[in-house]
């Protein structure tokens, strides 16, 4: 005959059950976690090697040089579009006292130049070939424009020529144009002999740059530090070899234009654009997986993938079509260098 439970067993009994129940929840919770972690985890990784491949396609493209053992492609690519400009229409200015500095033969070129700029055609042809062969194969001080990495400012050979070699490139010439390219705007700073000594690390540049548009130069003052020595174009040569970035001072101001080069010799721009890049990816893969959870429903991270179409880059599912290019809309870096018409196809 069973014994009636007494009220210390019944406490006893139901504050087990209440300890077991919460025990579950627990359980459950955390392993509800696992498996969204998982999902993110698994989807990241697919997006990535997506985009890596697609990285690989747009290299081939344009016949840029790197060895993927020691550089991804989506690195490479992130290096080259970084130094391009975007066809847009810019107005165009010149420095205090630019046109006393223009060879007579290269006047035309120059005007032809700003032409291009103000009516937003592509420029990029005018560029260093460097932008093909510039990777991290190369020895450190060969791995990017090291005049674009630390002041941002890009050279653009002079021709009234139009017509382009096999690799997309007008004629080169003597004489380079010295310019500091923004958003809708671009400022002619100087022409220079190509093969003068030191003349890609010219201070020169950022002097003519900060009084001529004091007010687009204040962005890139550091406040709080005074500089009395100004370095020299060869030590800034040789400080940017070692892989490192030394002020810029004017009047005894210092200026940072860019990110400036790393210590492995590449632009720090690069890495901040891929980091930056990285995350996006991870925050698409949990925007996902919340539109998954608030419509309840389950789909298999690998029926996920980017795919490049004609029209640019696109979210795509196997099974579900509700997604597609304007899920990506948000993402600046990726819309930046895998959305924009102009890059998908060669000069």
């Amino acid at each position: 005959m069973r014994r009636p439970l007494t009220q210390n067993s019944r406490i006893w009994i139901a504050k087990e059950s209440r300890f077991r129940l919460e025990f579950d929840v627990l359980i459950l919770f955390i392993f509800s976690n696992m498996l969204e972690q998982s999902f993110c985890d698994i989807l990241n990784n697919k997006f990535c090697n997506d985009l890596q491949e697609i990285a690989k396609s747009l290299c081939e493209l344009h016949s840029l040089h790197y060895d993927a053992r020691v550089e991804p492609p989506i690195r490479r690519w992130i290096s080259y579009v970084a130094r391009l400009v975007e066809p847009k229409e810019r107005f165009a200015c010149f420095s205090k006292d630019f046109w006393t500095r223009v060879p007579k033969q290269y006047v035309s070129a120059v005007h032809l130049l700003a032409d291009k700029f103000e009516y937003g055609e592509n420029v990029n042809p005018y560029l260093s070939t460097s932008l093909l062969y510039n990777n991290f194969a190369k020895k450190k001080g060969g791995r990017t424009d090291l005049l674009w990495a630390d002041w941002k400012i890009h050279h653009f050979h002079l021709t009234t020529t139009i017509s382009k070699d096999e690799k997309g490139f007008t004629q080169r010439s003597d004489y380079l144009l010295f310019a500091y390219v923004g958003d809708d705007y671009v400022c002619f700073l100087d022409v220079k002999y190509h093969k003068s000594e030191n003349v890609f690390s010219n201070p020169i540049f950022v002097k003519q740059l900060v009084e001529s548009w004091a007010e687009l130069a204040e962005v890139h003052a550091i406040n709080g530090i005074h500089v009395e020595n100004c370095w020299s174009a060869e030590e800034i040569k040789k400080l940017r070899k070692g892989g490192l970035t030394p002020l810029t001072s004017v009047k005894g101001r210092a200026y940072m234009m860019g990110l400036g080069v790393s210590t492995a010799g590449t632009a720090g721009d690069d890495v901040f654009l891929y980091d930056s890049l990285v995350d996006e990816i991870k925050y698409l893969s949990q925007d996902i997986l919340i539109f998954l959870n608030r419509r309840n429903a389950l789909l298999n991270p690998m029926t996920f993938s980017l795919k490049l179409k004609n029209d640019g880059l696109s979210l795509e599912n196997s099974i579900d079509e509700s997604f597609g290019k304007a899920s990506l809309c948000h993402l600046e870096q990726v819309n930046r260098f895998f959305n924009q018409p102009w890059l998908l196809k060669k000069n």
